[in-house]
């Protein structure tokens, strides 16, 4: 399957001084039976999370350099194979210095970001606060579709949302082609949380030919949900957001799914251990079986899993 969203980057630079966990670590989830690409993200929160949750100070964020190490070391210890497709992301621009780095971030390899994460930034606003793209937002958005560079929805508060879909709008029409999506984002109607969409923000993402990819994390499946308990088919809640979408949609052909399971480098981390209904490294064969229960047919799986992604956003950022 591809995976939309999952931040393996992050992931490396906190292990990086131990090369061989990370390759068996990677060649036991990327392979033919499990996960065959993704889009691998370096994550940014605000300085005292980055300190808290995953032990990085602001000293070790600069955003061009990290993901410039994150590639050499990808390459230096041959962490993915050749048969595994996948394209880096920037989920969180808060420490982006200037809009001109995206040239240079673009060059590394820089195809997906999320402009803002939960919080407020210098370009808009995440789903913990109240306001809109800024000016310099609206410059940034312009940038990054004038590059081909795929904006992330996922995080944006509702304002924030809007007005990447009004600009989107705006250069389509003058003939740019902007690739949107949101990599891990749920059904608000089915579980009313901030970071789920609403059936409005969903459209407006298949009207520009985007995905919505949907994530196994059982709070956004479920609200307030005890993730321990073993009472409830989590699968099921699961599947039943991949149905809804289906049917606002009238198809198959702009969902998609992201791992982002958290459970293994986080400092503090006994919540994440049971977070996600579906493992990062056992995800493909249990959803399989899932949505074949559902009455899914083996094109509509193979959409789902792998080539909706692939047709919408892979060849659009070529």
């Amino acid at each position: 399957m591809f995976d939309c969203h999952y931040d393996l980057l992050t992931y490396i630079l906190t292990k990086k001084d131990n090369p061989e966990f990370l390759k068996t670590y990677c060649t036991k989830v990327y392979t033919k039976n499990n996960i065959i690409g993704g889009i691998f993200n370096l994550f940014y929160m605000s300085e005292k999370e980055m300190k808290e949750e995953i032990g990085i100070t602001k000293n070790q964020i600069n955003i061009i350099d990290n993901l410039r190490k994150a590639k050499e070391y990808i390459q230096k210890y041959s962490l993915l194979s050749n048969d595994i497709t996948y394209i880096f992301g920037i989920e969180g621009l808060d420490y982006l210095e200037n809009i001109g780095d995206i040239d240079t971030l673009y060059e590394l390899g820089l195809r997906s970001t999320n402009p803002v994460w939960n919080n407020k930034n210098k370009f808009g606003s995440g789903i913990n606060t109240n306001e809109g793209l800024t000016r310099l937002g609206q410059k940034l958005i312009e940038k990054l579709i004038q590059k081909k560079i795929a904006i992330d929805l996922s995080h944006s508060n509702e304002q924030t949302f809007w007005g990447i879909i009004k600009i989107c709008e705006t250069m389509k029409n003058q003939g740019y082609n902007p690739i949107v999506f949101a990599s891990h984002s749920n059904v608000k109607t089915l579980c009313n949380i901030k970071r789920n969409l609403t059936d409005e923000q969903m459209l407006a993402i298949k009207n520009l030919n985007g995905i919505i990819g949907i994530t196994s994390i059982k709070r956004f499946c479920i609200k307030d949900v005890d993730v321990n308990d073993k009472n409830i088919d989590f699968v099921q809640k699961y599947i039943e957001h991949i149905n809804y979408l289906k049917n606002l949609l009238g198809n198959v052909d702009n969902i998609s799914v992201a791992t982002d399971d958290m459970k293994y480098y986080y400092i503090e981390p006994e919540y994440y251990q049971n977070a996600n209904i579906f493992s990062h490294d056992n995800i493909k064969k249990p959803l399989t079986i899932a949505l074949k229960n559902n009455n899914y047919t083996e094109k509509e799986i193979n959409q789902i899993l792998n080539t909706n992604f692939k047709e919408k956003i892979l060849k659009a950022l070529k």
